[in-house]
C-alpha cells in the first residue's frame, strides 16, 4: 500500500524549523508495510491545502498530514478540512472534558481560543491525544482515508503509535514486515556490496537487503514481505540473516538497529571494564557518545580534551620531546596519550585520538583528515592512522566510529553479547 505526507508550516519552507516527522512516519509506515511515495510541504494558505489534498488523494488512498491545528489564528487546517469535506463543525464533549482537566492541573485558566480546539469536522472521527490539547483527526470517505495530527513531534509519536496504527491495520490488508539489521564499521558500502554479491543472489523474492551507510559505518537490514496468513516463509529472515553474518563474520561490530557507542558502552558496563578518554581532534566527542548509556557512571570515572600540546604535556605526562621529533599527530604521540590517561584515571580502558579535523592546518605529508587513534588497556595496546574525509564534523564523527572499531579490535569483542 502507498501514502503521501502533507506537512504544513511556513516554519517548515523558511527552515526555522526541520521537519522530523516526515522520517518517522516513513519509519513507522514501512514497519507495518506502508510505503511513502510522495512527501509535501506547504504554506498555512487554505488553498494550498485544498490543492494538496486532492493531488495526494488523486494518487494514493491514504494521506498522513501535519500541522495547523493549534488555538491562534493561523491554525486554518481545520476549517480547510471542513471546506474539502463540504461539512460543518461538531463539538467533542470528550476533547473539552481533556482540556478542562489538562488546563486545571497545570494551572491554568482554559480561554475559549481553547475550548474551539474540542469543534472538529463533523465527518471525522476524532483521534484521542492524551499528551496535547490538539486532537488529531481521521477521515474514511469513499475509501480513501485522510489522518490530520497536530505538528509538535512528541504529540505525533503518541497519535501514531497509539491510535493511528491500530485504525491502519484494522482498515486495510497489510503485509507482514519483519526486519534484521547488523553494523559494521570501517568498511566501505562498495567493498561490502562486492562481498555479498552472491548472497543477494541467493535471496528469495521476499526478503530484500538494504545498505544505510553513515560516517564510516553501514548498517545493513534485511526484510521479509509476507502476507499476513503466510506462515510457510516466516523463518526464512532467520536463517538469512544467519548466513548474512557469516559472509561478514570480521566486518560485524554488532547486531540490531543500535548506536555502536550504545552497544561498546553496555559491553563495558555488562563486563565492569572501567574506561576512559584522552581526546584531541575529536574535542571529547567519543566520550559523549560513551557515555549516553544509563548506568554508565559505574565503569567511567572522566576524561580529559587535550587539544594544545602543552595541556598534553601537563596533563598525560606526553613528553614534550615526544611531540618535537614527531609532532602531536602522531603514533608516538596517541599512544603516550591513551598510557597517560589509563593511569591518570586508573581505568582499565584508554582510547585517544590526535589528528588534523580541518578545515585548515593540513600539509602534504599529514592532511586534513589525517587521524591517529590509539586504545591501551594494561596489556596491551593498539594504534592505527586513519584518512578520512569530508567536512570537520564529518571527520569527527568519522573518528569516533573509528575509536570504535579499535576496542573492538583490542578487547576482540563478540557482535552479539546478548546485550
Amino acid at each position: 500500500m502507498e501514502a503521501e505526507i502533507i506537512t504544513i508550516g511556513d516554519e517548515l519552507l523558511i527552515g526555522q524549523t526541520i521537519d522530523t516527522n516526515s522520517a518517522y512516519f516513513g519509519q513507522q509506515m514501512g514497519s507495518i508495510g506502508i510505503s511513502i511515495k510522495r512527501k509535501t510541504a506547504i504554506s498555512d494558505h487554505a488553498q494550498a491545502i485544498l490543492d494538496a489534498l486532492a493531488e495526494a488523494f488523486s494518487r494514493v488512498d491514504l494521506v498522513i498530514m501535519t500541522g495547523g491545528l493549534g488555538p491562534t489564528k493561523d491554525d486554518i487546517t481545520k476549517k480547510t478540512l471542513c471546506t474539502f469535506y463540504e461539512c460543518g463543525y461538531r463539538r467533542d464533549e470528550a476533547v473539552l472534558a481533556h482540556l478542562e482537566q489538562l488546563f486545571a492541573a497545570r494551572g491554568r485558566l482554559m480561554m475559549e481560543t481553547n475550548q474551539v480546539q474540542a469543534d472538529v469536522p463533523e465527518l471525522c472521527e476524532t483521534l484521542h491525544n492524551a499528551v496535547g490539547t490538539a486532537p488529531g483527526m481521521w477521515f474514511d470517505q469513499q475509501g480513501k482515508v485522510l489522518v490530520s495530527l497536530p505538528g509538535v513531534p512528541g504529540e505525533v509519536y503518541h497519535l501514531t503509535e497509539e491510535r493511528v496504527i491500530p485504525k491502519l491495520k484494522a482498515k486495510f490488508p497489510l503485509p507482514t514486515i519483519e526486519h534484521r539489521t547488523l553494523v559494521t564499521l570501517q568498511k566501505a558500502e562498495s567493498l561490502l556490496s562486492r562481498q555479498l554479491e552472491s548472497f543477494e543472489a541467493s535471496l528469495p523474492s521476499h526478503l530484500s537487503l538494504a545498505y544505510l551507510p553513515s560516517f564510516n559505518m553501514v548498517k545493513l537490514r534485511l526484510s521479509q514481505t509476507t502476507e499476513s496468513n503466510d506462515t510457510a516463509m516466516a523463518g526464512d529472515i532467520d536463517r538469512y540473516f544467519a548466513k548474512l553474518q557469516s559472509e561478514i563474520a570480521t566486518d560485524v561490530y554488532c547486531l540490531g538497529d543500535i548506536d555502536p557507542a550504545l552497544y561498546l558502552s553496555k559491553y563495558l558496563i555488562n563486563n565492569n571494564i572501567t574506561f576512559s578518554t584522552a581526546e584531541s581532534c575529536t574535542g571529547g566527542w567519543v566520550a559523549h557518545r560513551l557515555m549516553q548509556a544509563p548506568g554508565i557512571s559505574a565503569v567511567y570515572p572522566g576524561s580529559l580534551v587535550a587539544y594544545a600540546n602543552d595541556v598534553k604535556s601537563s596533563e598525560l605526562g606526553v613528553d614534550p620531546s615526544i611531540i618535537e621529533a614527531n609532532g602531536a599527530v602522531s603514533e608516538v604521540c596517541a599512544l603516550a596519550m591513551a598510557e597517560g590517561v589509563r593511569k591518570k584515571f586508573g581505568v582499565d580502558l584508554a582510547i585517544a585520538t590526535t589528528g588534523i579535523a580541518g578545515p585548515g592546518g593540513g600539509t602534504k605529508e599529514k592532511p586534513v583528515g589525517f587521524v591517529y587513534i590509539a586504545v591501551s588497556t594494561a596489556n596491551a595496546q593498539l594504534c592505527k592512522s586513519f584518512r578520512l574525509f569530508g567536512n570537520r564534523e564529518q571527520i569527527i564523527q568519522r573518528s569516533s566510529n573509528a575509536a570504535l572499531w579499535m576496542v573492538k579490535q583490542l578487547l576482540k569483542m563478540p557482535a552479539d553479547s546478548g546485550l
